[in-house]
C-alpha cells in the first residue's frame, strides 16, 4: 500500500472527493434557502447552480426553457442564483429607463467584456460614459431628417432585390414562377444596406447573390456572444478562451477585424457629404472636438452594420414566414398594399408609414418573433432598488427577456397565434401592450428603431405588391420559437415559390 504522512493515496483522494462533493452540496444549499434571492421562485436546480443556465444558452434552447418557467412560475423568475427573469410589463421602466433618484442599472460586464485591456470602448459595451459619448454622436445618424436623407439609398436595394426576383421569374422557361430562399435574400438586403450607410459600400450580396465573405463571418456573431459570455460567468477560466477556441475560427475573427478596420478607415479619411451614417457622426465628434480614434471607429462600425442588419433581417423573415403561414392575413395584407398603390414607384419609405394593417402585421411579427430573443442582463447598483414592488439585492442581474414574456397568456391572449387584428381593435383586458417594446427603452434603447421600421414597412410592401407567395413545401409550417437561438436566432431556410401578382 502506497502511504503518504500516514494516509494512503486511496484515503486522500475519498478525502478530497468527499469534501468537493460537501462544498458543492453546502454552496448549492446556500443559494436556495439562505441566499438573498431565496424568496424568488424558479427551478431549484437552476437556484443552485448557473451551469444549467449557462447550457441551456449554449443548446440554443434558452428561450424555450424560460417561456415554460414563467408559465410555471409566475411574472418574475430566478434563473440563475444571482440572476432574475422578467415579464411583467412594469419592469421596463423599472429595469432601464432613467429614473430620478434611482441609480443606473449598467450592463453586465461579462457579456461585452474586454478580451484585451487596449480594446477601444464601443456603443454596445458596459462602460456609461463611453457609450453615452458615442450614442451623442451618432443620435444625428438615426434622425428623421438622416432617414429622409438615406431613403433613396435604401429603395435602390430593395428594388433591385426585387428586380432580381423578377429575372428569376423570367427565367424560369414558362412556368412563371421562381423558388428563393427569403431567409438568404433578406440576409443580403439589410447586410447591402447596413453597408452602404456604415462603410460608404455594398457587400454587393444581392447584386451577385452570393453572401459576402464579411457577412459570412459575422452570420456567427451570436453563437460567439454566448459562448464568450459562459465563460465569462467563470473567471479565470475565461482567460482561457483564446487557447480554446479553434485556430481557424481566431484567423476568420482576426480577417474580419482587419476588413472592418480597412472598411471604416477609408470612408472616415474620405472627404464626403453623402447620407450615411457617418457623415453626421463625423461632424458631430469635429464640432464637438470629440473625435473617434481608428480603433474605436472600426469597432463601432461594426457593431452598427451587424446591429443594423442582422436584427431587421431576422424580423422581416419572421414576418413573411408568418404571412405565408397564415394565408388569410398575407391576403387581407395584399390587398391593402394594392389599393393604397398604383405602380411600384409610388411605394416608398415616405409612402408606407401610415398603412394600418401593415403595422399591424409588422408588430404582431416583433411580438410573437422578437428579433433581441433575451436580454443582456443589467446589474443592480449599490444597496439594492426596487423592481415591480419588490425589492432586489445589489449585484444581481436582472433581465426582460421579450420572447417568454411575449408568449404568456398573461400578457396576451392567444399568445403563440399570429394575429395582427390585435393591433388594430386592442381587446380591454385581453392584450397587457405594456409589456410590448420590441425596441427597448431608456439609454440603450435601439437607436435605428426609425430606419429598421421604415426598412420593415418598405420591404414587406413591396413584396406583397410584386409577388403572389407561397410555401415550396406545404408541410414546411412550424412555430417561429421551433428554432435555436443563441441570443439571436440561428434561422432556418424560408423557401417560398413566388409569381407576379394576379398570375397565380
Amino acid at each position: 500500500m502506497i502511504s503518504v504522512g500516514g494516509l494512503d493515496v486511496v484515503a486522500q483522494g475519498i478525502l478530497v472527493a468527499s469534501l468537493c462533493i460537501a462544498t458543492i452540496f453546502l454552496y448549492a444549499f446556500y443559494n436556495v434557502y439562505l441566499h438573498p434571492l431565496r424568496s424568488y421562485p424558479g427551478p431549484r436546480l437552476w437556484c443552485a447552480f448557473r451551469l444549467p443556465y449557462v447550457v441551456s444558452v449554449q443548446r440554443g434552447k434558452i428561450h424555450t426553457q424560460l417561456t415554460a418557467f414563467h408559465g410555471k412560475y409566475g411574472p418574475v423568475v430566478r434563473i440563475a442564483p444571482n440572476e432574475l427573469s422578467y415579464a411583467d410589463g412594469a419592469a421596463w421602466k423599472d429595469i432601464y429607463a432613467s429614473r430620478p433618484g434611482h441609480l443606473p442599472f449598467k450592463r453586465n460586464p461579462t457579456w461585452f467584456k474586454k478580451q484585451h485591456p487596449d480594446e477601444p470602448e464601443s456603443i454596445m459595451g458596459p462602460d456609461e460614459d463611453a457609450h453615452a459619448r458615442m450614442r451623442r454622436a451618432f443620435a444625428n445618424s438615426f434622425s428623421e431628417k438622416s432617414l429622409r436623407d438615406q431613403s433613396p439609398a435604401v429603395e435602390g436595394y430593395v428594388s433591385s432585390m426585387i428586380d432580381n426576383f423578377k429575372r428569376r421569374i423570367n427565367l424560369s422557361k414558362g412556368r412563371r414562377s421562381a423558388t428563393v430562399d427569403l431567409t438568404q435574400w433578406l440576409n443580403f438586403l439589410t447586410f447591402d444596406i447596413s453597408g452602404d450607410l456604415s462603410f460608404g459600400e455594398s457587400f454587393d450580396c444581392v447584386k451577385t447573390g452570393k453572401m459576402h465573405y464579411w457577412v459570412e463571418i459575422v452570420q456567427d456573431f451570436g453563437k460567439g456572444l454566448a459562448m464568450v459570455s459562459a465563460l465569462n460567468q467563470y473567471p479565470p477560466i475565461d482567460r482561457l478562451l483564446r487557447f480554446v477556441i479553434p485556430e481557424k475560427i481566431k484567423q476568420r475573427q482576426l480577417d474580419h477585424r482587419r476588413m472592418s478596420a480597412e472598411k471604416a478607415k477609408k470612408r472616415v479619411h474620405t472627404e464626403s457629404n453623402r447620407p450615411d451614417f457617418v457623415t453626421p457622426a463625423l461632424k458631430y465628434t469635429k464640432d464637438k472636438n470629440q473625435p473617434f480614434t481608428d480603433d474605436e471607429w472600426a469597432i463601432n462600425m461594426m457593431i452598427v452594420v451587424f446591429a443594423g442588419s442582422e436584427t431587421t433581417a431576422s424580423a422581416l423573415t419572421a414576418i413573411m414566414r408568418e404571412l405565408v403561414q397564415n394565408r388569410g392575413v398575407l391576403q387581407r395584407l395584399s390587398g391593402e398594399v394594392r389599393q393604397a398603390f398604383d405602380s411600384e414607384q409610388d411605394i416608398t419609405i415616405a409612402s408606407t408609414g401610415n398603412l394600418a394593417y401593415l403595422n399591424a402585421v409588422i408588430n404582431e411579427g416583433l411580438r410573437l418573433d422578437p428579433p433581441v430573443v433575451i436580454g443582456v442582463p443589467r446589474v443592480m447598483p449599490k444597496g439594492g432598488d426596487i423592481i415591480c414592488g419588490k425589492f432586489v439585492p445589489e449585484n444581481t442581474y436582472v433581465t426582460y427577456n421579450q420572447y417568454p414574456s411575449n408568449r404568456q397568456p398573461s400578457n396576451f391572449h392567444s399568445p403563440n397565434t399570429f394575429l395582427p387584428e390585435r393591433f388594430l381593435s386592442p381587446a380591454a383586458g385581453k392584450d397587457d401592450f405594456t409589456t410590448f417594446q420590441p425596441f427597448g427603452i431608456g439609454r440603450h434603447s435601439c437607436i435605428g428603431m426609425k430606419l429598421a421600421l421604415a426598412e420593415m414597412r418598405l420591404v414587406v410592401a413591396r413584396l406583397v405588391y410584386a409577388f403572389d407567395f407561397s410555401l415550396k413545401d406545404a408541410k414546411d409550417r412550424w412555430d417561429w420559437g421551433a428554432q435555436d437561438t443563441f441570443i439571436f436566432w440561428d434561422k432556418k431556410p424560408l423557401n417560398v415559390v413566388i409569381r407576379l401578382s394576379g398570375e397565380a
